[in-house]
């Protein structure tokens, strides 16, 4: 494209500055596009997508954290309830004798529902398979054998009271026999189990570093 220098002649200078303004305004301004705003929109760009990837990064933080607060607090709840049973239902010797514990527990409910305890023996421990890792405490059943008289509904009555009373505590015998002189009141054999602690290990020492 040719330009006519007799055209540019015939101009006003102050139409020539006018052009002249024109033109390095236009060229800044495509400068400015080019050099500043394309390069501002990909950084804001990349940030958009980094802020997302932040937002998404803490909203999987939180949830980890929320998950961690529920399981510590179902943790919490069956440890408490772990420790009551333990502390309710783990059965120790009175003065030495756990024939006289077992009696101690069981006679409010005998006298309860009706059966007689006529007599309580202690039987020998039976020891509990060894889980792994092999705990610090352990522990056993310990049987004791309550020998008594009742009718059939004293008797039945009593044996469900004891479980009910004492949910660690199991029935492992049970032998009745009638009386030809007194038919509605049954001699009664009746054996419960409860856990005892056992063994206490010491843990092993730690090798030296």
């Amino acid at each position: 494209m040719k330009v006519d220098q007799n055209l540019l002649r015939k101009i006003a200078p102050s139409m020539k500055r006018s052009i002249m303004i024109t033109v390095v305004a236009i060229v800044v301004t495509a400068a400015l596009f080019f050099l500043a705003v394309l390069p501002s929109r990909k950084r804001i760009q990349a940030i958009r997508v980094e802020i997302a990837s932040l937002n998404d990064t803490i909203a999987k933080t939180q949830s980890e954290i929320a998950g961690t607060e529920q399981q510590k607090n179902r943790t919490s709840a069956a440890t408490a309830k772990l420790d009551t049973l333990t502390a309710t239902g783990v059965i120790e010797p009175l003065l030495g004798s756990f024939a006289m514990r077992g009696k101690n527990l069981l006679a409010p409910l005998a006298q309860e529902t009706g059966f007689t305890i006529d007599s309580v023996r202690e039987l020998a421990p039976l020891p509990l398979q060894v889980p792994k890792p092999v705990p610090e405490q352990l522990y056993a059943r310990q049987p004791i054998e309550f020998t008594g008289h009742g009718s059939y509904d004293q008797i039945t009555a009593f044996i469900t009271q004891v479980e009910a009373a004492h949910t660690l505590t199991t029935l492992s015998g049970l032998l009745i026999l009638s009386q030809p002189l007194k038919p509605e009141t049954h001699l009664a054999q009746i054996t419960f189990e409860w856990p005892t602690k056992g063994e206490k290990r010491v843990p092993p020492a730690k090798p030296g570093k």
